[in-house]
């Protein structure tokens, strides 16, 4: 005879038992420094299309500081790291849609097929963008999530600007934030 419990939800708990959401998903690093999780929490925080030079100087201290949390400066690294190239790319990507903007119009009233260089550049952006959300790690999902939400609105509006993208486009999301424990300005308070 089959048990009712045997037929439930693999996720399901028993009555009275509370299962959280994100128990599963990879957290935060721990970093015991207080400056280098200050700047950490900072950096998670920012806005990464122009870093705040309080945060980028926060962060240029806590790296360098003499610590012996050396896993915690090496996390707050790879942020800092992650945020100046984030901050990069937005630029060019900020760059390759006004460059679309001159070509078709504010409004799209000058309609055509894009310049080949646009075009190129297009798939480029692309292909940079996705190499680099795959190069995170499994322990780098919180950063690999950061990423996608900062970039992946730029790619958007790259995609709506354009018709005749590739289907790989429908990839791009801003929802990268889902399955986190916590929001980053939760774990900055």
């Amino acid at each position: 005879m089959v048990e009712a419990a045997d037929c439930r939800y693999p996720r399901a708990t028993g009555i009275g038992k509370v299962r959280n959401f994100s128990e599963d998903v990879s957290h935060m690093p721990e970093i015991k420094d207080s400056d280098v999780l200050n700047a950490f929490k900072g950096l998670m925080a920012a806005d990464w299309s122009a870093l705040p030079s309080a945060v980028v100087n926060e962060a240029k201290k806590a790296v360098s500081k003499n610590t012996d949390d050396k896993a915690g400066q090496e996390a707050l690294t790879n942020v800092f790291r992650a945020a100046e190239a984030v901050e990069e790319f937005g630029g060019i990507l900020n760059s390759l849609k006004m460059e679309i903007d001159d070509s078709i119009g504010m409004s799209g009233e000058d309609v055509k097929n894009l310049p080949e260089d646009i075009t190129k550049a297009l798939r480029l952006a692309y292909h940079r963008y996705t190499t680099y959300l795959d190069a995170f790690g499994p322990e780098e999902v919180y950063l690999k999530k950061k990423v996608e939400t900062e970039l992946g609105t730029k790619m958007i509006h790259l995609k709506m600007r354009c018709s005749g993208l590739g289907s790989e486009w429908g990839k791009v999301t801003v929802l990268g934030t889902s399955g986190l424990s916590g929001s980053y300005v939760e774990q900055r308070a």
